[in-house]
């Protein structure tokens, strides 16, 4: 319930500004760290093939597959969690387990070590985006809640990009050779690199606990419980069944173009293209963390104007141009005309495929009750790990093994499957916005009776 002061005039109950930013920066570093241990074996591909004897296929399957899989089943159980506990802490456990699972990666010796490894990563990364999306909710209120979404979300092409960067440095410092470390022995370079980013984890866990839990909110009144069971979650879902499967596979469809240029995109550059991993982490790398958080913020800016002006269905509509940019981007980098025109792909991929991070999760907090949107974002998330996530990458490897049978073809797999799934995706979102502006109009309504939408 909002207090009220002496003079009768009503106070936000949401915190200060500057409490609220704080938080979103912490946060935000959780992303980064995130981005930056899912990311780092996408810049790798070609000395992982060498030195663990691994097909395209197989290597798709440790980035996206072994990922993907297991953080969509740890990512419900959690998601509840989040919707009855305390956020900062798992958080920071969340932190903590992908970390280590990073590190114990580079003690791989074959393909199923890598793989259990990467289980571990999907399944600490888990807790990221319910947790922050959660709390950026009870953060900032719905007009004003875009721009930290945006920031919260541009920390995932700031911790890939930061991942193509550091990595190609480091590679480039320590040479493609063995290096012998204290307490380990004798690893490859990229090994030893993966043990340095998952140390980074030690430092930005104890950070996330510098958090202040905000009180949970619904419609700007304090909610006194939290967390719902799945029943009454799976009755909202029928209700609304055409909303959210619209929703959910319209940004499910976007996030597999997005997914599958981050496994290959850089492989792309050096094997195509004969670009050294140094050059192809600096090009795309920078790219990713300068054009992705631009793109991620004016995706949130721009909904959050189209928000003032009455369009609750402003984040759907911002999407819908972003995946047509994001098709004609894919057009230009499977053609590769010229060297300058596959920049200019890359760069637009880069900048439009942002739009769907912090859109798609923000324009679920619009039709979902409090008490299920750690659920409602880890059901999102699922869906766009299981399908997005554990088939992009394959996707495009499996069209350039075995249909084009030569490696070399790998920018026009890409190419075929950027354009299907983003045409897709625009034409899903496009046909869900009648139903996205009825279920938020009824949500809204039932805000003030404090029911919580159930």
């Amino acid at each position: 319930m909002t207090k009220q002061e002496n003079d009768g005039s009503r106070v936000s109950p949401y915190p200060p500004a500057r409490q609220a930013w704080t938080a979103c920066i912490i946060l935000t570093l959780g992303v980064v760290l995130a981005f930056m241990d899912r990311n780092i074996l996408s810049l790798f591909v070609v000395p992982i093939q060498r030195d663990l004897h691994l097909t395209d296929t197989e290597i798709s399957l440790l980035i996206g597959f072994a990922f993907a899989v297991f953080n969509a089943l740890f990512g419900l159980p959690v998601a509840r969690w989040v919707d009855s506990g305390s956020r900062k802490t798992i958080a920071a456990l969340g932190v903590t387990v992908w970390s280590l699972a990073t590190a114990s990666c580079a003690l791989a010796g074959n393909f199923w070590q890598l793989f259990l490894g990467r289980v571990a990563v999907g399944a600490g990364e888990a807790a990221v985006t319910p947790c922050g999306v959660s709390l950026l909710a009870d953060l900032f209120p719905p007009a004003r809640r875009g721009a930290p979404m945006g920031v919260f979300y541009g920390g995932m092409f700031l911790g890939g990009g930061l991942a193509f960067i550091l990595g190609g440095a480091l590679w480039r410092a320590i040479g493609d050779r063995l290096v012998v470390l204290p307490l380990v022995g004798q690893l490859h370079s990229w090994q030893a690199i993966l043990i340095a980013v998952g140390a980074l984890g030690l430092v930005v866990a104890p950070l996330t606990l510098l958090v202040r839990e905000p009180q949970r909110l619904d419609g700007g009144r304090k909610v006194e419980r939290a967390g719902v069971p799945i029943a009454v979650v799976g009755r909202y879902y029928r209700t609304h069944a055409r909303t959210l499967v619209g929703h959910n596979l319209g940004f499910c469809l976007q996030n597999f173009a997005l997914h599958a240029g981050a496994a290959w995109l850089p492989t792309l550059l050096v094997r195509t293209h004969g670009w050294s991993i140094a050059q192809a982490g600096a090009t795309f790398g920078l790219m990713s963390l300068i054009l992705g958080p631009a793109g991620s913020t004016a995706a949130g800016l721009l909904a959050d104007v189209l928000a003032k002006r009455g369009r609750t269905d402003g984040k759907l509509i911002v999407s819908v141009g972003a995946a047509l940019m994001c098709a004609v981007a894919s057009v230009l980098i499977a053609l590769q005309p010229t060297q300058g025109a596959l920049i200019a792909g890359l760069a637009c991929f880069s900048f439009f495929g942002s739009f769907s991070l912090p859109l798609g999760p923000g324009a679920l907090q619009e039709i979902m009750p409090n008490a299920m949107r750690g659920q409602a974002t880890a059901i999102y998330v699922a869906v766009t790990n299981l399908i997005a996530g554990g088939l992009a990458a394959t996707a495009v490897a499996l069209l350039t093994d075995f249909v084009f049978h030569d490696k070399n073809m790998l920018g026009v797999s890409f190419g075929i499957v950027g354009v299907v799934v983003c045409s897709l995706a625009a034409l899903t979102l496009y046909s869900t916005l009648s139903s996205f502006r009825s279920t938020a109009r009824s949500l809204a309504e039932a805000a003030p009776a404090g029911d919580g939408g159930e």
